[in-house]
């Protein structure tokens, strides 16, 4: 919000700009101030330029609610308009609706990357994909928790349903998209045509009163075909690699059954690598969608809304080797109550209540279930050849099936109060959070296979010999237990007419999560000291078109479910066995006594007694004017330090042998030093974050037929551990040493991007004076779109093997080699046509000392960058003749990735793979078309 403050009358006007996100005015959105006292209810249309003006207003604290077809409600509460007749000025922003994204820059992920939508999943694939999309934030309200807000994605924040004003009448709308396969292009490494594939997106709405002056409603439902062929890019073995080459047949039995799940097909694609096969799947994902909003008002002084959301998913995913991806049943659904009471024109109060449900079930799919039915065998276990190793792993992943139940409640009361110069707000926040989850890590064991024996990984699959197997036994099944609270208080006192400040605090405390049937001790206690501190200011130098803005809060994150939930993976209750020693592939537990009273070696996963909640600290200062021709200019720095984000701590490696023919993984776990365990992995706090930006943007506004915006961001994301705000585990990777963890894997982020460029624009056609054919041929169309270029984000090189001569032999993988070439620190491999004249393996040394490290830094190369142009053109025709706008029917094309351009995804990481150095695959699809129509009335 962009406050200036003008001398006026005795009551105040309250006047601004209603935009769209690219800048654009909004003409004809209905924009309504209500409250504080019986009556006081004022509305007023925007113009063509987008401005509104609303009659004077008493003083009081006002709610004001904008509506415009085809953009999503908002409601900004807490207005404050003070007792001297000073002026309010509001630039407003309406957010488009899902299918207007184009304009926004987004871009279809390539549907052969899999992501499973559970927990900060998406997020964090798109930050390590295409970096953090920064924005400035230029305050901090102790009324939310921003921890990740900077970043685009604030974590913690609770939304609550926000009373707004009555419908007047009836309106709805009806709308369908369209993708398919046959007006799409081909992706860089597709072969052959593309196969069919369509995608529908069709839905209503429709609202308006249902008691007049006292109760509105609003309800929308929605349906998403996504069905067809997926094209993507496996590993695949040779001809001569499709026969088992053991010397034990049950062993070889057991290799050819696996080998079935490779598709029937050679590798066809040698220039990228010998075992590459780009091949399709079929994929059927179907969801639906409602949701159910009230807006009912019993006295003037009393405002209700309601809001209910539900969502359903299924899908049947894609295999491009069998058992690739897992069965998906997906539903989110909401209830959220808020009750506003106007006590006087200057003191508002309001009560939220939400209860927010998700079900989840993800499952090994049935094809994979009978992979080895046919030897009598019920369970088919994970196999690994590294990431992006010379075979495609065969399964979904360690941590399926899995099965979740989540109920969050929460209880947030808040009274604002205007007095004279200070608007206080104070308020609390009471959750309840109740998790029953499955989480069955390594529950059907996993074999690894790497480069080891003096052999190629491919080599020791075809022999059956592992390089370790991995399995959890027991009960997996816990239900947990917490609270959260917050209490908040904040004072926004203008000094002077020009300039206002706001100091706020905000306190929090997060309990320790309690199993209810007492299965798995939580030995963290509750952390109660969160005191987070909230100032900001905004400056008006002369009166005039300048503003100075500047800010600092304290947000503090949580600990969240899927870090404490990994203390169930202890024994005795859970044992987690680890297999070193040449495992039988057959029979890889043969000689261990796994009974209750065994007293074999497990895993440990501790979680530290001192571990607290993360925290940030983020500041911020801007400067922003207002220029001649309709141009808004703002720069801007903005900053975080996020303080103790949980890492791993891995203790009881295996340590070097005074005899070298003892260090190989035979003896990994004789070696280690607590004869108790095997691996102990300890989460506790010590990671540091930081963070660094300036933000440019210049904005072309209050123009009827064109308008366009230019944002540039330069910054810089380090942390010392490998642990992100997104990270709600303990990040990505191992460090190669116990002790010095800060040594070893502190550099930039995984997502730091430090160059960023976004233009927008939106053009419209004159309408030819509204008569005649040109009129009707071409007036009143619409150009619009977005261009993003981002620099690409990091990226490791591992030596892929723990084995002598690949690692240090500790137990523990993700070693990184030494670096025999600095030149080729920091490049970007970003294309396969020269990932390997970069990546040479003579640059490398993965002979690295037992129980030591190479010399080769973390995340020290960068991947491909985003370099993307999105474009639309839409037009909305009237359907019946005068001043009326509905109803009326919009048609819309659009354009995702408009020039065809690949963005390459990662490079295969692993020194000791045959395929070390190659890109395989590409991040984003081939240049995509959709079609919209909608209907209004």
């Amino acid at each position: 919000m962009v406050l200036f403050l003008v001398s006026s009358a005795w009551a105040a006007t309250v006047a601004g700009r209603v935009s769209d996100p690219e800048g654009a005015p909004i003409p004809g959105a209905q924009v309504i101030a209500q409250g504080p006292e019986a009556g006081v209810s004022k509305t007023a249309v925007t113009r063509e330029d987008g401005s509104f003006s609303l009659d004077p207003l008493p003083a009081g604290v006002y709610t004001l609610t904008v509506r415009r077809a085809g953009f999503a409600e908002l409601v900004q509460q807490n207005v404050p308009v003070g007792e001297n007749g000073d002026s309010v000025q509001l630039n407003l922003r309406l957010r488009s609706n899902r299918e207007q994204a184009v304009s926004m820059g987004m871009e279809e992920l390539n549907p052969n990357i899999f992501i499973v939508k559970l927990d900060t999943n998406e997020i964090v694939r798109q930050l390590s994909t295409r970096g953090a999309n920064t924005q400035l934030v230029t305050e901090f309200r102790p009324q939310e928790n921003s921890f990740g807000a900077p970043y685009g994605y604030p974590l913690r924040r609770v939304e609550l349903a926000r009373p707004g004003g009555l419908l007047r009448s009836f309106h709805g709308s009806l709308y369908e998209t369209h993708q398919n396969s046959s007006l799409n292009a081909r992706s860089f490494f597709t072969v052959g045509d593309l196969l069919p594939s369509r995608r529908n997106d069709y839905g209503a709405s429709v609202g308006g009163p249902l008691v007049r002056d006292k109760l509105s409603t609003d309800f929308a439902w929605s349906q998403t075909r996504d069905s067809g062929y997926v094209n993507g890019n496996i590993q695949v073995p040779l001809l001569e690699e499709r026969i088992p080459r053991s010397a034990d047949p049950a062993t070889n039995a057991l290799i050819a059954r696996l080998l079935t799940a490779y598709p029937n097909q050679l590798p066809n694609l040698p220039s990228v690598a010998a075992r590459q096969l780009n091949t399709n799947a079929p994929r059927d994902v179907r969801s639906t969608g409602f949701s159910t909003r009230l807006d009912y008002r019993p006295r003037t002084a009393d405002q209700v809304a309601f809001e209910q959301r539900y969502y359903d998913v299924t899908e049947d995913p894609f295999e491009l080797v069998i058992g690739q991806n897992p069965m998906t049943f997906l539903r989110p659904q909401s209830y959220h109550l808020t009750h506003s009471h106007t006590f006087s024109p200057r003191t508002v109060s309001r009560l939220g209540l939400n209860y927010d449900r998700l079900a989840v079930s993800l499952d090994v799919t049935d094809r994979y279930k009978n992979l080895l039915a046919p030897l009598g065998l019920a369970t088919v276990p994970e196999i690994t050849f590294g990431r992006n190793g010379d075979l495609t792993g065969l399964g979904p992943g360690t941590n399926y099936p899995r099965r979740r139940i989540e109920n969050r409640f929460h209880v947030a009361p808040e009274i604002t109060q205007a007095r004279g110069d200070h608007t206080l707000a104070f308020g609390f926040l009471v959750s309840r959070y109740q998790i029953n989850d499955l989480q069955s890590e390594n529950s059907r064991g996993v074999f690894d296979y790497t480069r080891n024996f003096g052999r190629s990984a491919v080599e020791n699959f075809l022999l059956g010999r592992p390089s370790s197997f991995k399995i959890n036994l027991g009960d997996f099944y816990r239900g947990f237990r917490n609270w959260e609270q917050a209490v908040y208080f904040q004072d926004r006192i203008r000094l002077r007419p020009n300039l206002t400040i706001s100091l706020g605090m905000r306190y929090e405390m997060m309990t320790a999560p309690v199993e209810v049937n007492n299965l798995t001790p939580i030995t963290y206690r509750t952390d109660a000291n969160n005191f987070a501190p909230h100032f900001g200011f905004a400056w008006n130098p002369r009166g005039g078109k300048t503003a100075i803005r500047g800010g600092y809060g304290v947000s503090f994150g949580a600990l969240f479910p899927l870090l404490y939930q990994r203390a169930r993976f202890n024994p005795p209750a859970v044992k987690v066995i680890s297999v070193d020693n040449n495992p039988s592939l057959v029979n890889p537990l043969q000689g261990l006594d796994l009974s209750s009273s065994g007293n074999e070696r497990s895993g440990l996963n501790a979680l530290s007694p001192d571990l607290v909640v993360p925290y940030t600290h983020l500041y911020t200062l801007s400067v922003e004017r207002e220029l001649p021709a309709g141009l808004f200019f703002r720069v801007g720095y903005m900053g975080s330090r996020t303080m103790k984000l949980p890492w791993e701590v891995i203790t009881n490696r295996a340590e070097p042998d005074p005899d070298p023919r003892r260090n190989i993984t035979a003896t990994i776990n004789e070696r280690r030093p607590d004869p108790r365990y095997l691996e102990i992995d300890t989460v506790t706090n010590g990671a540091t974050a930081y963070y660094d930006s300036l933000n440019v943007s210049v904005e072309k506004r209050l123009s009827r037929t064109m308008t366009w915006s230019a944002r540039y961001v330069f910054s810089k994301v380090m942390d010392t551990g490998d642990t992100t705000f997104a990270d709600i585990g303990t990040g990505r990777h191992k460090s190669m040493m116990p002790y010095d963890i800060v040594g070893d894997l502190k550099g930039v982020s995984q997502f730091d991007t430090p160059q960023a460029l976004t233009l927008t624009y939106r053009f419209q056609l004159p309408a030819f004076g509204g008569q005649g054919v040109l009129a009707h041929a071409l007036g009143g169309w619409r150009f619009l779109g977005t261009y993003s270029y981002r620099t690409g984000v990091p990226y490791m090189l591992h030596t892929g093997s723990d084995a002598p001569g690949f690692g240090n032999v500790d137990g523990v993988g993700q070693d990184r080699p030494h670096i025999l070439n600095p030149s080729i620190l920091g490049k970007g491999i970003n294309h396969p046509d020269t990932s390997q004249s970069i990546l040479r393996r003579e640059y490398f040394d993965p002979n690295i000392p037992v129980g030591g490290r190479g010399n080769l830094g973390f995340d020290t190369f960068r991947l491909d960058g985003t370099n993307n142009l999105n474009f639309a053109v839409e037009r909305e025709f009237a359907l019946r003749k005068g001043g009326d706008q509905l109803p009326a029917l919009q048609f819309r094309s659009e354009f995702f990735n408009f020039l065809n351009h690949p963005q390459f995804d990662t490079y295969a990481p692993h020194w000791g793979n045959e395929i070390f150095g190659k890109i395989t695959n590409t991040v984003n699809r081939g240049r995509i078309i959709q079609f919209l129509l909608r209907v209004r009335f």
